[in-house]
């Protein structure tokens, strides 16, 4: 048995659709914001699935725990995301090569040594997210690209709004949590592979739950990940 591989999560139907890809039929045992944990055997590895609940300060919390409980080379984010420009389809991938806030800090100081922050740690992940997305690329079942998300404490579903922010950050997808993620590896000298899976285009007749079209999306392009995950770690390993 090879060594274990750590993903976080942050809610129930990340952490649904990354087990089913797995193999692991748990649904009776995923709350929808708790903080859980999951563990299972797929190919030679040992997968540690860290749900952490959503928002920032929870997200940054269990990512500093699996950073000095499992001692990880690279961190794994793994989630859904609403899509800031209409040229996405539900069930695309982003490979994530830049994070921003909705909410930045009003002291100019402060953004200044984030982004310095964020800049040193994507140069330092620039290997591993160009491999991971390398591998992604020759899947023809999925559609993915490599982009920055923006971050924020809420949902916005208002499609002008939405134009606003896509126009203002030059991000392409908004999440809760990865910006968090990224200052906690930041500070810990961890590289990041951060991927989010379009799971609805931030407009008002895509709020609500994810219906089982949408479903049905997102299963495939999640195996998708699963496979590359795969073959990163193989690629990773044999390197």
């Amino acid at each position: 048995m090879g060594s274990k591989l750590c993903i976080m999560t942050a809610y129930a139907d990340e952490t649904l659709a990354l087990l089913n890809a797995l193999g692991q039929d748990v649904s009776d045992s995923v709350d929808w914001n708790s903080r859980l944990q999951f563990e299972c055997c797929y190919g030679d590895k040992q997968w540690v699935i860290m749900q952490s609940g959503m928002g920032k300060v929870r997200a940054a919390s269990m990512c500093q725990m699996i950073i000095d409980r499992c001692q990880v080379d690279t961190f794994f984010e793994f989630g859904f995301a609403g899509g800031l420009i209409d040229t996405l389809k539900i069930g695309d991938i982003i490979v994530i090569n830049g994070v921003s806030e909705h909410d930045a800090p009003n002291r100019a100081e402060i953004q200044r040594e984030q982004d310095a922050w964020r800049t040193r740690l994507f140069d330092a992940s620039s290997s591993s997210i160009s491999r991971f997305a390398t591998i992604l690329s020759v899947n023809p079942c999925i559609t993915f690209m490599e982009s920055s998300v923006i971050c924020g404490d809420m949902d916005i579903y208002d499609r002008e709004i939405r134009d606003r922010i896509a126009e203002e950050s030059e991000a392409v997808a908004v999440n809760w949590e990865s910006a968090a993620i990224v200052d906690v590896c930041a500070i810990n000298n961890v590289k990041y592979v951060g991927v989010r899976i379009i799971s609805d285009l931030y407009v008002e007749e895509d709020s609500g739950a994810i219906t089982a079209e949408r479903i049905e999306h997102l299963h495939k392009s999640t195996i998708a990940y699963v496979n590359a995950l795969v073959d990163f770690n193989d690629s990773e390993v044999n390197a």
